[in-house]
């Protein structure tokens, strides 16, 4: 009687024993939700952290560029780290990509819009950058500033696509006023002005002086250095003339972004 209590005790009812079978077949699931919740976890934290070192790192980066610029340089620069994980791109040993934005630069006492893009920039400041990029804008203004230091009375305007300044000659024991018309292009190291046309703009008397001006002015390019306001190695790829305005857009390739780079500028071959 006694074996047959203790069988009937050992027993599980149907739903007891549906219960634990469940219980079983659950737990592998909550195993890999758990490793996914973990994952999720750790990757949003990495993101996270990323985020914080990026900021850092373009703070840190802004700071820098500002500590290298010549005395005559004033900016507050913004800077933008693309690419993806920060982290891993400095554990790589560059930044896949940075854009550096002044528009409140003062280059000499001249203000001008200023962004810059660099690819491959270099963790270690004694490499070179791969390729380095970047515009500066000068209103109408702040182009004659830079004009008048050098050619004092020729200031220019700004058009579409063009640019003009005035001159004056002496013909015939009088002086004339004339005003002359030309594009621009890059060249390098250059820029180089295409005159397109001339006009008198005052003195002749009666006499029609515009084929004489014509003559003097020419039709081939007139070349005006830049590389001597420019750092050693960067050069002027494209020019866009637009009213009120100009821009000019730089290039350079395998340049070392420092102090005595910024501080040595280039020269003009004759």
């Amino acid at each position: 009687m006694s074996g047959g209590n203790n069988a009937g005790h050992d027993m599980l009812t149907p739903a007891e024993a549906g219960t634990g079978g469940a219980t079983r077949s659950r737990r592998p699931l909550v195993i890999v939700l758990s490793v996914v919740v973990g994952i999720a976890a750790l990757v949003g934290l990495f993101f996270v952290v990323d985020a914080i070192v990026r900021g850092i790192a373009e703070q840190r980066v802004a700071e820098e560029i500002v500590g290298q610029l010549p005395e005559n340089v004033t900016a507050t620069p913004t800077v933008t780290i693309g690419g993806t994980s920060v982290i891993a791109q400095y554990l790589g040993g560059s930044f896949d990509d940075i854009t550096i934005e002044a528009p409140d630069s003062v280059l000499d006492g001249i203000p001008a819009d200023v962004t810059l893009h660099a690819t491959g920039f270099p963790v270690d400041g004694t490499q070179p950058v791969t390729a380095l990029s970047g515009t500066a804008t000068l209103s109408e203004d702040a182009l004659n500033q830079l004009i008048e230091r050098t050619a004092p009375n020729s200031a220019v305007q700004l058009g579409d696509g063009e640019l003009s300044y005035a001159a004056s000659a002496t013909f015939f024991g009088f002086t004339v006023g004339y005003r002359v018309t030309g594009e621009l292009e890059a060249a390098g190291d250059h820029v180089l002005v295409t005159p397109t046309g001339a006009d008198v703009t005052a003195g002749g008397g009666n006499l029609d002086l515009s084929n004489l001006v014509e003559m003097i002015v020419g039709s081939e390019p007139v070349s005006i250095c830049t590389a001597q306001y420019l750092p050693e190695g960067v050069e002027v790829a494209d020019i866009d003339v637009a009213p009120d305005s100009a821009t000019v857009r730089l290039a350079a390739a395998d340049l070392v972004i420092d102090e005595n780079t910024l501080r040595t500028l280039g020269s003009c071959t004759p």
